[in-house]
């Protein structure tokens, strides 16, 4: 998927990947990979408050990953590494890099700050143009982790349907599950 042009999804997809390069930590692809997934929690978020079914994002991806010829037999464990203490995103940094990544995004596309003054339409069109430049950003991450780097196409997108399937909110789920606080 190219991303050359000045569109919404090639935006998102440069920002993203400029942010994520832009600190030591998240140039490491585990640590750059939850960000990423935390970001697609927030996108499936507000999935559900543009209509969309909870757990949807995560069955969109598995569909696009097997109508592409994924693997459906990747077992994660080979895919995963140990990063040590220092190495890690602890929540704290987890959260600072999703700020650094919103705040950069927001820079590159002022319509994301603008949106809570769109039309119900204009929202939806913005939402699936920024996970269009989402998406393909968790693909290059699983390809450039250690085993992504000699892995064919299918195998790569077996990992990132199972890494979705595995941390993407499901069907079902509870606010809680998409990070969102209920309070009473």
């Amino acid at each position: 998927m190219s991303h050359a042009d000045g569109s919404v999804p090639s935006i998102v997809f440069r920002s993203l990947h400029r942010a994520l390069a832009g600190d030591e930590r998240t140039r490491e692809p585990l640590n750059a990979l939850v960000v990423w997934t935390e970001l697609g929690r927030g996108l499936a978020g507000t999935l559900e408050q543009v209509g969309g079914d909870q757990g949807l994002l995560r069955k969109l991806i598995a569909g696009w990953c097997r109508e592409q010829g994924a693997r459906e037999d990747v077992d994660l464990a080979g895919w995963m590494y140990r990063l040590e203490g220092a190495e890690r995103l602890g929540k704290e940094e987890t959260a600072m890099a999703l700020r650094r990544v919103q705040a950069d995004l927001e820079e590159a596309l002022p319509a994301l700050a603008a949106q809570a003054q769109a039309s119900d339409e204009a929202r939806r069109a913005l939402y699936l143009a920024v996970v269009r430049g989402w998406f393909p950003v968790g693909l290059d991450l699983v390809r450039s982790m250690p085993r992504g780097r000699t892995a064919e196409r299918a195998e790569q997108l077996g990992a990132l349907s199972a890494w979705c399937q595995r941390y993407l909110p499901a069907e079902g789920g509870d606010p809680a599950a998409l990070g969102v606080r209920v309070e009473r």
